[in-house]
């Protein structure tokens, strides 16, 4: 009797132990996906860092740009607002 209480005991603690080394592989596993993962998104976002990096200058100038073409685009603005008021009013005259 003491014999097969003790094979008992002894399958079910390896059967417990098993289990616990699935879980355990699996959330190893899991982790070193996680890592990878994260590894390639690490690089990528330096490379991304590294390629807009020569951006910063020609920002700049694009935006130098800008500001000198807002006053001539705004007198085009006032003017096309005038020309809308004057068509309103032969409009209003019909």
């Amino acid at each position: 009797m003491i014999a097969a209480l003790t094979w008992i005991s002894v399958i079910l603690a390896l059967v417990i132990v098993l289990v616990v080394a699935y879980h355990l592989i699996g959330i190893f596993v899991a982790l070193k996906r996680g890592a990878d993962h994260l590894e390639a998104l690490a690089g990528g976002l330096a490379k991304i860092r590294d390629d807009t990096r020569p951006l910063n200058g020609r920002v700049d100038d694009i935006d130098k740009g800008l500001e000198a073409l807002a006053p001539p685009l705004l007198a085009a603005n006032g003017n096309l607002a005038a020309i809308v008021d004057v068509a309103s009013g032969l409009a209003a005259k019909k």
